[in-house]
């Protein structure tokens, strides 16, 4: 009895659970439908809001700027100082030839002078150097030519000592009369290469005029040559 009286309990608060059913699903739908319309509209407002959205992350930077009037009027101020830029670069640009030709005119022209100032230096040293040649050449001539001129005095004098020899060997009267003769250079020469006594002997057989020509002129002398007997 017992075990049938709980069996229809349980069976009674079965029923009554399955009898609200259809309520719930009723509400269930409501809300689903109400969902549904709410996801719609949120959707069609979130697809018009991102459309915008990209709208105006895609627009370009010039139309965003065109759009606004301050910055048009900006976006027209900024370039204006452009042309003026590029006057300037172009005047630089004309001014930098015209001074490189300057400067190359000026190089050139220094560098024509040192060429010139090179050119003298080198003609000058050239003159030098013959002048030197010259002068060394002159004093080889001169030193040849005292060699010769010495040479002709020793034989000279060589000469005159054999005349003194042979004078002196002569008689006076015989060699007063051929110094009489003689040039009067020469005879003074050999009477002054002579020993005094025997130059003296020769004298008394010279005549007067011509004595008194041989002693002022041996007396003239300044370097008498010394003859064999001195």
């Amino acid at each position: 009895m017992s075990r049938k009286t709980s069996q229809s309990k349980k069976s009674s608060m079965r029923c009554p659970r399955f009898a609200m059913s259809p309520k719930i699903l009723k509400v269930l739908a409501l809300l689903v439908v109400v969902a549904a319309l709410k996801l719609t509209l949120l959707g069609s407002l979130g697809l018009k809001t991102w459309e915008e959205l990209r709208n105006a992350e895609l627009l370009p930077v010039p139309q965003a700027l065109a759009a606004k009037p301050g910055a048009k009027s900006a976006a027209k101020a900024a370039p204006a100082p452009e042309p003026a830029t590029a006057e300037s670069d172009m005047l630089d640009q004309a001014a930098i030839p015209g001074a490189s030709v300057k400067e190359s005119k000026d190089v050139s022209t220094l560098k024509r002078r040192e060429d010139e100032l090179a050119a003298k230096e080198r003609a000058l040293a050239s003159m030098e150097k013959t002048i030197d040649d010259k002068l060394a050449e002159l004093k080889r001539s001169e030193a040849t030519l005292k060699a010769l001129l010495d040479q002709a005095d020793v034989l000279k004098d060589a000469r005159i000592k054999r005349q003194v020899d042979t004078y002196m060997a002569m008689k006076p009267k015989q060699a007063a009369e051929v110094l009489s003769n003689m040039d009067q250079d020469l005879a003074v020469k050999i009477l002054t290469g002579m020993k005094p006594k025997v130059a003296g002997e020769i004298m008394t057989y010279v005549k007067t005029p011509k004595a008194a020509k041989l002693t002022e002129a041996m007396t003239a002398v300044q370097t008498p040559l010394q003859g064999p007997g001195k």
